[in-house]
């Protein structure tokens, strides 16, 4: 009695806090706009961080056209257009599968701090990898090949998760699964994104959003591929599969082969 009574405590609690911070509809499980637009949103930072990404990426990709061609500024307007596209497929396609386990996702540049598998392998201060790797590819190979991952993410349980339970135990963190699920989202929505794009008649779109989704795959650092591989490996194993065949036909088309 004494533990029903300290649950059915802990509930009435709970459900007054989310009537203070206007969470009441999570509790009930309603898909409404005030969700939707909480798990959607971006932060003042999240957004900083996907317009120096997009100058990056975007540069990254427009620079061979820039040799070539010179300074053509819709050529350069369009690019950025397109990993706009991209970006916000993958990211958002994220976001939903977060709201699906009932957490948030937050977006940062990629950064580097480790150099070896000990903890005092470390460097002074993160690198901004995310940054550095894109420009290197690109002025190295003088635009003929670039690099896209350039982002990682960040989870946190929402209210409504901290709230459930699951048989006796309370499950408020997100498991290393449901971590790479949320990543392989992204990658499934950017392969979904490339076939829509090359239907549509839109072959570049569909190319870079092949090569984004190759890149994401790359098990390295704390990128969307690490968080896959050590989810599941299967799902790792069978997605990358999938990415080197639409690889394959990627660079099929751009040698004129298809």
């Amino acid at each position: 009695m004494h533990l029903k009574g300290d649950v059915i405590r802990r509930t009435l609690a709970f459900k007054r806090r989310c009537h203070k911070k206007n969470l009441g509809s999570f509790y009930k499980g309603k898909f409404n706009k005030e969700n939707l637009g909480c798990l959607y949103m971006f932060t003042q930072k999240e957004l900083g961080h996907l317009l120096v990404v997009l100058i990056i990426l975007g540069f990254s990709v427009s620079l061979g056209s820039i040799i070539s061609n010179g300074l053509d500024y819709s050529v350069i307007l369009i690019n950025f257009l397109l990993i706009l596209i991209i970006l916000l497929v993958s990211i958002l396609a994220k976001k939903a599968a977060a709201y699906y386990y009932e957490a948030k996702i937050e977006h940062s540049i990629w950064m580097w701090e480790r150099f070896g598998f000990k903890r005092e392998e470390r460097f002074p201060k993160p690198l901004p990898l995310g940054i550095i790797a894109p420009v290197i590819f690109s002025i190295s190979s003088y635009g003929k090949a670039f690099w896209l991952a350039a982002l990682e993410f960040d989870v946190y349980s929402t209210s409504a998760r901290v709230s459930k339970r699951h048989g006796e135990h309370r499950y408020t963190e997100m498991t290393e699964i449901h971590i790479g699920l949320i990543a392989a989202a992204g990658v499934v929505a950017t392969l979904i994104a490339s076939v829509i794009g090359y239907l549509a008649g839109f072959p570049e779109f569909s190319k870079l959003s092949i090569y984004y989704a190759f890149y994401s795959m790359i098990p390295f650092g704390n990128l969307d591929g690490t968080k896959i591989f050590f989810g599941s490996r299967l799902t790792w194993y069978t997605l990358g599969i999938i990415c080197l065949i639409f690889l394959g036909y990627a660079f099929a088309f751009s040698q004129g082969i298809m």
